[in-house]
């Protein structure tokens, strides 16, 4: 019996070894440069988390978090087989590493403010009516369970032409964001992202 179960021992430790995480506990933390953010929601840390995952490793963003994407569950994998999803795996394997984003509080409170308007009002897109505007980007997203979808969202950009959202976050002119994510009365929540 114990000959058996040092055999299943030795079998499970060597097989635990093979599979490796997909990101290093070092990798993680220099992505997720909002993590001490107490006021943040696990949904606004980990869209932070994802875009800076993909500036900061572009090329292991793609096998890691891309190339088995589909969207969310409840979409059918809208974007299983997207050509804007074949462009981001393109663009990003192209793509030297940039700098992670920095959390920044003036961004996150206007991007609280309008995800709070566009959350009641049911609208979509930039146009305010209560929230002043900002001289900076700002990316929305709608109907994204997690922050990681949000990520996503922003990234694939599917049929977005202008793919404004993937160039905001893959620009190397903007090194601080606010996220705000709020419920939506139209597609149950809304992310806003704020970029300077």
């Amino acid at each position: 019996m114990s000959k058996i179960l040092l055999l299943l021992t030795t079998i499970l430790y060597f097989n635990a070894a093979s599979i490796a995480a997909p990101w290093t506990p070092e990798e993680l933390v220099k992505a997720n440069t909002a993590k001490d953010i107490t006021y943040l929601s696990k949904i606004e840390k980990e869209a932070i988390m994802y875009v800076n995952l993909a500036r900061l490793y572009p090329k292991k963003f793609v096998t890691n978090e891309l190339t088995n994407y589909g969207g969310p569950a409840k979409y059918g994998g809208y974007v299983k087989n997207s050509p804007y999803k074949k462009t981001l795996i393109t663009k990003l394997n192209g793509m030297a590493p940039l700098k992670a984003f920095k959390f920044d509080k003036l961004l996150y409170d206007d991007a609280k403010c309008f995800s709070a308007e566009q959350g009641a009002s049911g609208k979509e897109g930039h146009e305010r009516k209560i929230c002043k505007a900002g001289i900076y980007a700002e990316n929305c997203s709608y109907g994204m369970p997690t922050g990681k979808d949000v990520a996503m969202q922003w990234l694939i950009d599917h049929n977005v032409k202008s793919l404004g959202h993937r160039n905001t976050c893959l620009s190397t002119k903007y090194t601080k964001i606010g996220i705000s994510e709020h419920s939506h009365k139209v597609w149950e929540t809304c992310s806003i992202g704020e970029f300077i």
